[in-house]
Formats: structure tokens, sequence, C-alpha cells
């Protein structure tokens, strides 16, 4: 697995922002502030099934992930006819292989456990990759070659380009679970299209309900106009003040560019707030916190965004005390660090750099082998309609419900670094 630092991480977020349009539109409404410490009441986005749609109900048999995450996967008899094929529609360039990379191949070891303890009720499974890297009609081919390679459902990219690239080739006829993104524009369940990681309202929202449960009734935001770097921020603020908090002021910075905050540290300065929440990535938000910490502001609490891990932060010096919103439980007893042991141990990859993308690999393929428990088909638009109906679904990161929507409830963890390592400070159910 090649490890790609956060000098290109950089440069993935910022893609990312360029290439999104979907989240930038109205907020809906804040978290109720009357909803018990740690629950969120910020519903998932998307579009509900049309009138007619037949869906299937969330009962039935469930597939014991737990189970899967037990076994050996270099077993000898592992299971292979007739399998249910899942296709990585994967991003292995430069910009999308931070995520891509170890993901992809965290599903190939998970379709090996799976064949290992008996399959999705003695079905096999089988993952394909692609890399849909490069030109849009290089795009457009892997994906279609997916297809026609017999994939029943397919896993797609973290950035919202490639993936409406994703979309235009399967047409709404085979689903698309993208394990990686936030974006909320991808969420459809009327084209089959599924996110698997909580979207860019409920994290925004989660940060504002935390501040909430720790007191701190004073923000200052930092914050750049359009997608991810600016509607994360005016989430956050439509959510925080609408609980009794005060933003003092929302100040500008330069996604991926900017290191030297001394105009902003100046200002937060003469009216310095309880917290500090922002969307930058991680060696952005560990050069604020130094220039904080010298202007004698290191009791003011520093609070990001997914893009914290993301951008591989836990890479980085002086992290202790940062809290940030993220995906998945980091406890030794958790799923997640059964999957990265189980990962390691028979490939002998490195830890990867952000690891709740795998985490989310494994959450995905959770949800499809959830959805063909209940409908026992390998057809793809029974597969998707099924997806979009699914509840309870036991994940890597937690349990997942769909509701007939595009994007899932589920856990959102905030983790305070301490000592180097993620630590869990607060959990917030969606």
């Amino acid at each position: 697995m090649t490890r790609r630092g956060p000098a290109l991480l950089t440069a993935s977020f910022l893609l990312l922002a360029a290439c999104t349009s979907g989240n930038d539109q109205t907020l809906p409404g804040p978290a109720s502030t009357s909803a018990p410490t740690g629950a969120v009441t910020v519903g998932p986005t998307g579009q509900p099934g049309q009138p007619g749609q037949t869906t299937t109900p969330a009962t039935g048999p469930r597939w014991d992930i737990d189970a899967a995450l037990a076994a050996d996967p270099n077993c000898p008899n592992p299971l292979s006819a007739d399998p249910l094929v899942i296709g990585y529609a994967a991003d292995l360039g430069d910009l999308g292989g931070f995520a891509d990379g170890p993901a992809s191949e965290t599903a190939r070891h998970l379709a090996k456990l799976i064949n290992c303890s008996g399959g999705i009720a003695g079905r096999a499974v089988r993952v394909e990759v692609a890399d849909i890297s490069g030109t849009p009609t290089d795009s457009r081919s892997a994906v279609l070659g997916l297809l026609q390679g017999g994939a029943h459902v397919l896993l797609g990219p973290p950035f919202p380009d490639p993936g409406f690239r994703v979309l235009q080739a399967t047409q709404g006829r085979t689903p698309v679970i993208f394990t990686g993104s936030t974006e909320p524009a991808l969420a459809d369940s009327t084209e089959l299209s599924y996110l698997v990681a909580f979207n860019d309202t409920q994290g925004a929202s989660a940060a504002a309900q935390f501040a909430q449960a720790r007191n701190w009734r004073t923000a200052v935001t930092l914050s750049s106009p359009g997608p991810y770097f600016g509607y994360n921020v005016r989430v956050f603020t439509s959510a925080f003040t609408s609980a009794g908090g005060q933003v003092l002021a929302d100040l500008p910075f330069v996604p991926g560019e900017q290191t030297d905050f001394a105009d902003a540290v100046a200002q937060i300065a003469q009216n310095p707030p309880d917290m500090i929440y922002t969307p930058m990535l991680a060696e952005q938000l560990v050069a604020l916190k130094g220039q904080l910490e010298k202007a004698g502001l290191d009791d003011v609490e520093l609070v990001g965004s997914d893009a914290f891990e993301a951008s591989f932060g836990y890479q980085l010096p002086n992290i202790d005390g940062i809290y940030h919103v993220t995906h998945a439980d980091p406890a030794a007893e958790s799923r997640l660090e059964k999957l990265i042991a189980s990962y390691t141990a028979a490939t002998g990859s490195p830890r990867p750099g952000a690891p709740s993308m795998v985490a989310l690999t494994g959450d995905a393929i959770a949800v499809i082998a959830d959805a063909y428990l209940r409908v026992n088909s390998t057809d793809p638009e029974m597969l998707g309609r099924s997806i979009a109906n699914s509840s309870g679904v036991q994940g890597v990161t937690g349990e997942l419900s769909y509701g007939n929507s595009g994007a899932p409830t589920k856990p959102i963890y905030i983790h305070q670094v301490v000592n180097g390592q993620a630590t869990l400070a607060y959990k917030v159910e969606t």
C-alpha cells in the first residue's frame, strides 16, 4: 500500500472543493437542542423512492460481520463458485489514491474473509477493481468494463467529480456505494446512489452538538467560500447558534495554501472564544494551533472536520489536544482495529494513514451483504432498492440505516488527540 503524505492530500481536498456542487445549498434545520446528550436529530439527505417503487422490508437473516472479521483469510478451501461480484470503481491516481488504494485492497481482503467464513448465506464474494482515474472517457470505459464483467454492485470513489462520472455510466441501473465521500449530492436512492459515510450536514451538526455538550458557548470559525470549506462552517454556525451559542467571527483562510494565520490570531486574541471550528486540512490546523500557542491562546479549543484524519493528521507533530470529527471508534477492541489487525497481518502492509477510510469500505460491504440477504438475488436493481430500505446494518463503524434515503443514519465520532493517538471524546447518533 502506498502511503501518501499530507502535501498530496492538500491537492485532493482542493479537488473536492472545486468539484463539489450539491452541498452549497439552503441549510437544513439545526440539531434539536432537546435531544439527549450524545444524540443529534439531524436526518440524512437524499430523495425518497418513487411512488410505487418496490422495496424490501429490513427483516430476515442478518450478516454476521464479527464472524467474518474473525476468519482466517488464508483458509485452504474458500468459497468461489457463483459469486456476488462487487466492482470497485477506484480512483487510484495521485488525488484519490490516498483513500481508494488502501480501501480497494481492504475490499479484496474482506472478500477473502467472507469466503473463508461461509460466504453470505453460502454465496461467495468476488471484488474486481478498476482504476477510474484519468480522463472522463477513461473513467467511463473503466466503469463499463466492471459492469460488462458482471459486477452486481459498485463501490465508488471519495470525490464528487469522478463519482458523478460513475453515475453517468451506471444510469441508475446498478447500485453505487461511495465509500469515502461525505458529499450530500451523491446521495440519491432514486438513482441507486448511496453514501456509506455521514454527510457534511451531519458531520458539522455533530461538531455543534459536541460543543454544546462541553458547554462551549462562544466560537470563532475559519472558512473559505463554497462547498466543504464553506458549507461545513455554515452548517456548524446554524446548529451552534440555534442551540444558544455565539459565533464571534468567521475569518477567511485559503485552503491548502495558507500557513500564516497571524491576522486571524491577532483578531482572535482581542476576544478569545471558547473554541475554534474549521474544516481546514491537518497541516493548516496544526500551523494554526502553533501560532495560537505562541500568542498565549493555547486554552482555546480546536475542533476540525473529518478532513483532519483524511489528510493524515496523525502523521504530523504537535497535534495533542486537537478535536476532530471522524467516522470510526478508535478503541482497541473495536471492529475497526480488528479489521486493521487482520488486514496488516495477512498482507504485511503498514497501518493505513487514514484508518476511517478502510472502515467505511467495511461498512459498504456490510450494507451489500445485508441487502443481498433480504432479497436473495444478485439482480442489481433489486439489490439497489434493498439497500435503500436497509435498517440496523452492523458495520465496521457502527449501525447503519437508510430509511429509503441515499445517506445513512449512523454514529459520528469526535476524537481528541492524546499522546499522538486518537481517543474517543464524544459519540453522536444521527
